[in-house]
């Protein structure tokens, strides 16, 4: 006698292996969401450093540590600065931390950026000096 279709043995065989393969494709997919997170995050991190410390140098903000200091828009995101002297005279190490906490560890992120600046008050100084220089001689033309 001759049978056609499937024993019960194969088709529990075909299942398993399709179980397995559901499994480990959706493993894939929820590795491959998680590095995207992470990825945005710290893609933000690393801009909103970048940000903060030109505000620094610029002088928006002043050249002194802070620890801790949430930003406007968003209260997850904070910011600090450390501001170490060097051994070089009027030259300052510079480094700035940006943080996001969130809900879950993925969604913890930290971006220190670091970077060496002269002291903010040599600025002031020389554009102190060069507005006295113009208005000198000003007066001489005069």
């Amino acid at each position: 006698m001759k049978r056609s279709g499937l024993t019960l043995l194969e088709i529990v065989l075909s299942l398993a292996v399709f179980c397995g393969a559901l499994t480990a494709l959706s493993q894939l997919a929820w590795n491959g969401s998680r590095a995207t997170v992470h990825a945005r995050l710290k893609t933000q991190a690393t801009i909103r450093c970048e940000a903060k410390l030109n505000e620094i140098l610029a002088g928006v903000e002043a050249m002194q540590g802070h620890s801790s200091t949430s930003f406007p828009d968003d209260s997850k995101w904070s910011w600090s600065l450390v501001v170490t002297p060097s051994s070089q005279p009027e030259l300052v190490q510079l480094d700035v931390t940006v943080s996001h906490r969130g809900n879950s560890t993925l969604s913890n992120v930290d971006v220190t950026l670091r970077r060496w600046a002269r002291e903010q008050f040599i600025f002031a100084a020389g554009a102190k000096q060069v507005k006295e220089e113009e208005t000198k001689a000003k007066e001489k033309a005069q």
